[in-house]
């Protein structure tokens, strides 16, 4: 037999089940030499040498000695480099059999091939715990006892995992959609935000999951989405009590039927013209009702808007604050009813516009809160994309308004997307905490310092308005966004639209819950409600207005 010739490496040549396959040790790991080996970088991360340190080597290295009895490392170069560094006294060691002195690299290449091959197989065919085993044994660990913090010690994975895993154990519903279908650990984790203490909410659910698996960029938005509409929903069933209590019907803002909110109507023609019909004088009519809204300013905090109207305003005896304006064909009286019907639907066109404003704009509150996220990833990076300085040397050339007012200012907005507490105007005299960084920054880090003054003037530039009428500077900066890999939601999409970006374009975006109802989401939806079979109701659809 040549040196090079081998047996199939499934054959089976074991003439003896008592074969002797080594002697097992403890060994001194300062003791052992590392032999040759095809890792290079052995990776010795944080996480790895704690574990080390805390519990030793588990798995036993693979080693040979020398003509001189030193024992050299064949298998376990990265176990046996980290238990050097954390000081293990001892490590177990299989030594194999054969003679000192042996030397099977320099004496058979058959078995420099088979110990390559070894040493790449001993890797690359091991499977990691997948994110669906490592969930339910970190449940297991919380049923004996261990909280979030002590798994994150004694298995030493990082901290903020921890509480996802465990955020995922603790639902029954995320945990059950996260063995049924495909999803990140990330994604089932929001999921789990939707199975609270009140009971799930099936229908959040159900928009997830089929998100994550057919529009996986567009995750962040709908969660953030549903997340404001529980939110708002909160806060409208407060204030829905309170009226209720009070005796006021409330009403659907977006089927008030035929009636008039009060602030455009006078208590009778004996009230002088453009007296306001007010909430307490009305509170005896018995037309009286409201309506509940929830609406983000400026600030993006959310507001709850109450307003009064007259469901029956004629019968009341209520006219229009600024005259009576009848809705019947002027001239001779002969009319067929066209003004009547052209100002019919004027008012119906006007009340859809409406219906898309507030969704589009709810929408953009939502993508503000998600791109605001992003961006403070982005900007932690340690340096800019490599297409960046066009975009700053751009942005400067046109020194437009948005940049001059983020200037005098004192930048805001970037130094709170960098984590920073902005010191206010320019002419306070005080040193802004973005120029603290810079001396000790270096170029990369400079540059993405520059890039998150211009982001941040950008962003505090946006607004409400962007998605109708959005500017120039606008229009450049969510183009640099999307290039840099931020999924724009389709509100979003509407600042770069070649059209002129009006509310109709809102009319054709899907809500999340109706991304479930379109075509190839019945099959999703119907899965998840096998998953919420037990013991679960499918809750209503969610409504942020009443």
């Amino acid at each position: 037999m040549t040196g090079d010739a081998r047996e199939p490496a499934d054959a089976d040549t074991s003439t003896s089940h008592d074969e002797p396959v080594g002697e097992l040790l403890r060994i001194d790991p300062r003791t052992l030499v590392i032999g040759a080996n095809v890792r290079r970088d052995v990776a010795l991360d944080k996480p790895f040498l704690r574990s080390i340190a805390d519990r030793g080597v588990r798995e036993p290295i693979i080693a040979r000695r020398d003509d001189h009895g030193a024992l050299v490392v064949r298998k376990g170069k990265r176990r046996t480099l980290a238990a050097v560094e954390t000081g293990r006294p001892t490590v177990p060691v299989l030594v194999e059999p054969g003679q000192p002195g042996d030397d099977p690299d320099a004496e058979d290449r058959g078995e420099v091939i088979d110990r390559i091959v070894d040493q790449l197989e001993e890797n690359q065919h091991r499977a990691g715990t997948c994110e669906v085993d490592e969930v339910r044994a970190h449940q297991q660990l919380l049923d004996l006892g261990l909280t979030a913090g002590q798994i994150a010690r004694r298995t030493h994975v990082p901290t903020a995992r921890v509480k996802l895993t465990t955020t995922v154990a603790r639902s029954e519903l995320a945990a059950a959609a996260m063995e049924r279908y495909d999803l990140t650990l990330d994604q089932v984790a929001v999921i789990a935000e939707f199975d609270g203490p009140d009971g799930p909410d099936v229908e959040a659910v159900k928009v997830l999951t089929v998100t994550a698996a057919k529009e996986p960029a567009q995750f962040a938005h709908v969660a953030q989405r549903l997340r404001d509409q529980r939110a708002d929903a909160r806060q409208v069933a407060d204030t829905v009590a309170e009226l209720t209590g009070q005796g006021v019907r409330v009403l659907d803002p977006d089927n008030t039927g035929t009636a008039a909110q009060i602030s455009g109507l006078r208590l009778d023609a004996q009230t002088p013209s453009r007296t306001e019909l007010d909430a307490d004088t009305h509170s005896v009519c018995p037309g009286h009702a409201a309506t509940v809204e929830v609406h983000r300013g400026w600030d993006r905090e959310p507001q709850v808007k109450v307003v009064h109207w007259c469901t029956a305003p004629d019968e009341h005896g209520h006219i229009a604050r600024w005259g009576h304006v009848a809705l019947t064909d002027a001239g001779d009286g002969g009319g067929d009813g066209a003004v009547a019907r052209e100002l019919a639907q004027a008012a119906k066109q006007a009340k859809a516009e409406r219906r898309r404003v507030i969704a589009n704009n709810k929408d953009w509150d939502s993508a503000a809160t998600v791109r605001r996220d992003w961006l403070r990833g982005f900007l932690s990076r340690r340096s800019a994309p490599r297409d960046a300085l066009p975009f700053i040397a751009s942005t400067l050339a046109r020194a437009g308004h948005d940049l001059r007012r983020a200037m005098e200012s004192g930048h805001p907005t970037a130094c709170e997307l960098l984590g920073l507490t902005a010191t206010g105007s320019v002419y306070v005299g005080r040193t802004n905490p973005i120029e603290s960084l810079t001396a000790t920054a270096t170029p990369a880090r400079a540059t993405q310092l520059i890039l998150a003054v211009l982001l941040g003037a950008a962003e505090d530039a946006t607004g409400r308005q962007s998605w109708r009428n959005p500017t120039r500077e606008n229009r450049s900066y969510f183009t640099a966004l999307r290039d840099w890999g931020y999924p724009l939601s389709p509100v979003e999409q509407l600042v770069l639209s070649d059209d002129d970006a009006t509310p109709s374009g809102a009319a054709d975006t899907p809500t999340p819950t109706d991304s479930v109802r379109a075509e190839g989401g019945s099959q999703d939806r119907a899965d998840i409600e096998v998953i919420a079979e037990d013991g679960m109701t499918a809750a209503d659809e969610t409504s942020t207005a009443v």
